[in-house]
Formats: C-alpha cells, sequence, structure tokens
C-alpha cells in the first residue's frame, strides 16, 4: 500500500498523471527516512528540508508537516510495518503542468509516501568506495543544497561504482575537491581532524550529516567542516560516509587503498547508536 494525494492505494492501483512534471522534468523533491522499531527517526529534521527545498522551488505543500508524519505512520501500519524497521520516502512533485518548462500558476502538487521493510546492505562491514570519473557535483548549483528528484548525476556515479566492484562513489565538484557520496555524506580523518565537505562545496545537508557534526562537538571529537582536495582522501587514515538509512557506514577500501575501521569511526557510531530509537 502507498499513500498518494491524501488516501491509501494497492501500489498496482496508483496512478499518476503522465502530465506530471516530476516525470517528466524531475520538478520535485523527496526524502528518505528510517523507521527503528517502527518509530521514524528524526521525522521533524527530514520534513523541514523538505518545506525549505519547496519554499526554494514555489512548490506548495499539499499538508502541512505534521499531516504528512500521520501520513507516513498511516503508510507503516497499511504495510504491517508499525513495529517493524523500514525505509521510507517521502516524494514531492509540483504535478501535472502544460508542455514546456513553465511551471502551471495554480499547481497542484503529487504527493506519495512509501514503505517498505529496511535491508540492510550486504557490506555491514563496511564499504568499498571508488572516486566517479564521469559524474560531477555543481557546487554553485541550487540542486546540490536541496533534495532534488534530479538525481541523474547520482545515477551515473553508482553505476559507474558498481561496474567496479564498489559500494559508493566519491563525487568531485567542479573545483576538483570531494562533495559527497553518490548517495551519502563523506567524512575523514586527515591529519588527526575529522573533516567533511561544505554545503557551499556540493554536500546536501544531509539529515545523519548534521547529527554526526552535533556527536562530534558532544564527544570532543575535533571536526570541520572544510574544502576537502580529492588528492587529500588518498592521505586518510579513517573514512566513513553517512546518510538516513545505513546511518555511519565506514569506508574500508578507497580507490584501491585499504582503510582500518578507526577510532573515531567506532566512537561516534556507536555514539550513533545511542541516539535511534
Amino acid at each position: 500500500m502507498i499513500w498518494l494525494n491524501g488516501r491509501l492505494v494497492a501500489r498496482e492501483q496508483a496512478h499518476i498523471d503522465p502530465a506530471d512534471r516530476g516525470l517528466l522534468l524531475g520538478d520535485g523533491l523527496f526524502e528518505t527516512l528510517r523507521a527503528y522499531r517502527g518509530h521514524v527517526f528524526k521525522p521533524e529534521e527530514h520534513l523541514q528540508r523538505m518545506a525549505v527545498g519547496a519554499a526554494e522551488l514555489a512548490i506548495p505543500l499539499p499538508l502541512d508537516p505534521p499531516s504528512i508524519a500521520d501520513a507516513v505512520r498511516e503508510t507503516l501500519e497499511a504495510n504491517q510495518l508499525a513495529a517493524a524497521d523500514a525505509a521510507i520516502r517521502i516524494t514531492l512533485t509540483r504535478g501535472p503542468g502544460q508542455r514546456g518548462l513553465l511551471p502551471p500558476e495554480d499547481p497542484l502538487p503529487t504527493l506519495i509516501v512509501s514503505a517498505a521493510a529496511y535491508q540492510a546492505p550486504p557490506s555491514v562491514d563496511g564499504f568499498i568506495a571508488v572516486t566517479a570519473k564521469r559524474a560531477r557535483r555543481n557546487e554553485k548549483s541550487l540542486t546540490a543544497r536541496i533534495k532534488s528528484l534530479c538525481y541523474l548525476d547520482n545515477v551515473v556515479a553508482q553505476t559507474e561504482a558498481a561496474a567496479a566492484g564498489a559500494d559508493e562513489a566519491v563525487m568531485l565538484n567542479n573545483q576538483d575537491a570531494v562533495a559527497c557520496g553518490g548517495r551519502s555524506n563523506l567524512f575523514a580523518v586527515i591529519d588527526g581532524t575529522l573533516r567533511t565537505p561544505r554545503i557551499d562545496d556540493g554536500a546536501l545537508p544531509g539529515i545523519t550529516r548534521h547529527a554526526v557534526l552535533g556527536l562530534c562537538k558532544s564527544e570532543d571529537v575535533p571536526a570541520a567542516e572544510s574544502p576537502i582536495a580529492g588528492l587529500e582522501l588518498l592521505a586518510a587514515t579513517e573514512m566513513f560516509v553517512t546518510n538516513s538509512l545505513i546511518g555511519i557506514m565506514p569506508v574500508r577500501r578507497f580507490d584501491g587503498g585499504e582503510l582500518p575501521v578507526g577510532p573515531v569511526t567506532k566512537r561516534l557510531a556507536e555514539a550513533y547508536a545511542g541516539l535511534t530509537p
């Protein structure tokens, strides 16, 4: 069952207008959330990020954030996931429109909530990561700062990583600095400091990224949001990636070099586990 524009429907009976701009132009946003035993992790932060992105794109939210949170709970219950670990996706599009690029004057947004049983990644002991060669992150673009449906660069990067036998792609920006992972934010211990790219470098303002930076303060872990040249990653002594589904995932091999799961990664992973329901 999925929640579509105000009601629960069977997936095979769900219909999207062929003129929906999310389908035709990627004109929309999405959020991916994790539920632990039925408890959704940081829903307010996810919905706030969606609201900010919708305002940037001038897409009206058809429901206020608390009502969207209710839709998430309804969707979990309808899929017998009310007490389970689950992956949740909220998708918002501008809705159908006329031909061409200009948005309709009075949009009728499409809002979809779906949920599935959570499946841990096969590489639970750590990811293999490679630097993407074909896809770049445009750090100057609005779409680098919001969770846009325009994810083709990430698709290309992840496809390249998979072809190389890797779990994650490290995406560089137009200045040859690290921006993010294909589906994650990236952290690396370099010269004793945990570093992560700035939002201005093309990093998405990730919910888990924000939580980890908060943990660095409470755990007295030296950390900095700063530009990281692509070559600097080769000097990292630890590396991990984050997103809402995987939490903190160590990187055990990067561009062919082995990396240990070091003390900083272990300490923060343990602290992060204490945040989850």
